[in-house]
């Protein structure tokens, strides 16, 4: 796909995208900005940015569960007819996303064939990449994570470089900052990344791709499938 285009609404058929678009209104999303409420009634098709999901607890810290960007779309229990979520999501990188009111959308999901396939499709992807997220939880080192995670962040936001500090990076992972901090020190030393006052680039990708654990690769192929 272009960098130009979200990934769902580009697979779909030219009548298809171009009746779902006349709907839509391009929106810029700001870092920071609270996409999850009681009362949200928008969907968003990223077209670049990043979004990110977060498990909320009580006596926990936040913990990323899932991430948004040009390859998907935001509001998926919106769509399927919830009115609210548990999860809280924001956006951590600016960009631009298609934005269409939840109520529009079902509509529009009800007549567009094409639509309703790829969203299957992409809620199916979703699941998957869940019970992956578990394994790697279990399984792979904090540098494999990290690495897997920048280059996460690379494909949906299409950028090289990021702003985010280390407690951000450390709440995501569900890790200690200490962790995070040795972690990106292995991968600087290395030249793959530079890492200073949290602002991350991406100096190796192929050498990024060799450190992450091999979810990427699985995740990666999961999208080229399924999309």
């Amino acid at each position: 796909m272009e960098n130009d285009q979200n990934h769902i609404i580009a697979s779909l058929s030219q009548n298809d995208r171009s009746h779902l678009l006349k709907q839509c209104t391009l929106v810029d999303l700001q870092t920071g900005r609270i996409l999850s409420t009681s009362g949200a009634n928008q969907i968003y098709f990223p077209i670049n940015g990043l979004i990110s999901i977060l498990s909320l607890g009580d006596v926990t810290p936040n913990f990323e569960v899932g991430m948004v960007g040009r390859e998907g779309m935001y509001g998926i229990p919106f769509a399927l007819g919830l009115k609210s979520t548990d999860f809280h999501a924001s956006v951590l990188y600016p960009g631009q996303a298609w934005s269409i009111s939840t109520t529009v959308f079902r509509t529009e999901l009800h007549h567009n064939r094409g639509l309703q396939l790829a969203l299957n499709r992409y809620i199916n992807i979703v699941i998957e990449q869940l019970y992956n997220t578990c394994r790697c939880i279990k399984f792979h080192t904090l540098s494999e994570r990290l690495a897997k995670w920048l280059l996460m962040s690379q494909d949906r936001s299409n950028a090289l470089e990021f702003s985010i500090t280390q407690e951000t990076l450390a709440s995501l992972l569900g890790v200690r900052r200490v962790g995070i901090t040795a972690a990106a020190n292995q991968l600087r030393s290395n030249g793959i990344i530079e890492y200073s006052r949290g602002h991350v680039t991406i100096l190796n990708r192929k050498h990024l791709e060799k450190q992450a654990c091999s979810c990427y690769l699985d995740e990666t192929k999961l999208y080229t499938k399924t999309l």
